[in-house]
């Protein structure tokens, strides 16, 4: 566009001298040449100068910058308008001189084109600039919500078994403090390694493997040797991404409504693998089974829930319940988060 417009004012005034001086054509081609590099120059020049010193399509200039930009655009184009234009040794006058008047003379003739393109794609711009900017803004919002909202779903976790647990410790202060001890130690450690995932999107499978293992040794400390666990985990899945306390939920499901059920009796085996187009499959499974109706508490919503949030539809989660012989939850995530 800048090059189109400076060409043909270069034409046009090459024409208009043609009517008042003369009319042969290699004056006219030597005008329009000289026209053509020196309107081309000092109009991309503008350009140049306007993108340089220009704040962007919404902001407004004022008469200072627009200042700088003609005269950064005069500097810009003075040297080579000097080397390349008409030979300025024929006149009386100081080359630079003749140079500075012609520049700023063909700088001001090709600047109101410039100016009207700038202007003209600014108002055309500023529109789509600001449609952009609303939509970055709601995506922002929207980013914020569903963080909150998945925050607000990780603090609502699993209560039952805080109240356990420390109904558990009063109990253990009395006639057995040693075990007392041990379980204050492990619910600490618990409780901080919690507070670490809470602010975190996503962890390692190392990491939530940690704290399981601290949240069944309080189990057994509950219940004794009659609850039994076994983490299957291979090294190479340990650095996967999965969301904070998500297996964990299952373990706590099968606690809460197989192993309590059962009077602290129970296995419970944690296992992890890779499958089909790149999932991760995390499964619980206990040996006791309960009923799939009582299987669903608010733990599990709530991982439902967090799932959606963070993953939509790329996540699976199923639970398989045979009465009297064992549960299997499930549950199948994206490996790389």
């Amino acid at each position: 566009m800048v090059f189109c417009i400076n060409s043909i004012c270069a034409f046009l005034k090459t024409v208009y001298h043609l009517t008042v001086v003369e009319s042969s054509f290699d004056f006219f081609f030597a005008q329009f040449y000289g026209y053509f590099k020196t309107m081309n120059t000092l109009g991309f020049s503008l350009a140049f100068s306007y993108l340089i010193l220009s704040r962007g399509p919404d902001s407004k200039m004022s008469v200072a910058r627009i200042a700088m930009i003609g005269l950064l655009a005069f500097a810009v184009s003075f040297p080579f308008i000097y080397i390349t234009g008409q030979p300025w040794n024929e006149s009386s006058f100081h080359p630079i001189f003749q140079v500075t008047i012609y520049s700023l003379s063909t700088l001001i003739f090709s600047a109101w084109a410039i100016m009207l393109i700038i202007y003209v794609q600014s108002r055309e711009s500023q529109p789509k600039f600001q449609m952009l900017k609303q939509q970055i803004a709601e995506q922002s919002i929207e980013r914020e919500r569903v963080e909150m909202e998945l925050h607000l779903l990780q603090a609502q976790i699993e209560p039952h078994f805080f109240y356990n647990t420390l109904a558990n410790l009063h109990n253990l202060i009395d006639y057995d403090p040693e075990r007392a001890k041990n379980l204050l130690e492990e619910l600490t450690e618990y409780l901080r390694s919690t507070v670490h995932q809470y602010r975190h999107k996503f962890i390692n499978l190392s990491e939530e493997e940690d704290m399981i293992r601290r949240y069944l040794n309080i189990q057994k400390i509950r219940f004794g040797e009659q609850l039994t666990y076994q983490i299957d985990i291979a090294k190479n899945l340990q650095h996967l991404p999965i969301l904070p306390m998500s297996l964990l939920t299952l373990v706590e499901n099968a606690i809460k409504h197989a192993v309590e059920k059962n009077n602290g009796k129970g296995e419970i085996i944690i296992s992890a693998a890779l499958g089909s187009k790149d999932s991760l499959i995390l499964s619980v499974t206990d040996n006791v089974g309960i009923l799939k109706d009582k299987s669903h508490g608010t733990g599990i919503a709530n991982l439902i829930a967090r799932l959606d949030v963070t993953y939509g539809c790329l996540a699976k989660f199923s639970i398989d319940c045979q009465p009297n012989e064992n549960t299997c939850a499930q549950l199948e995530v994206p490996a790389n988060g």
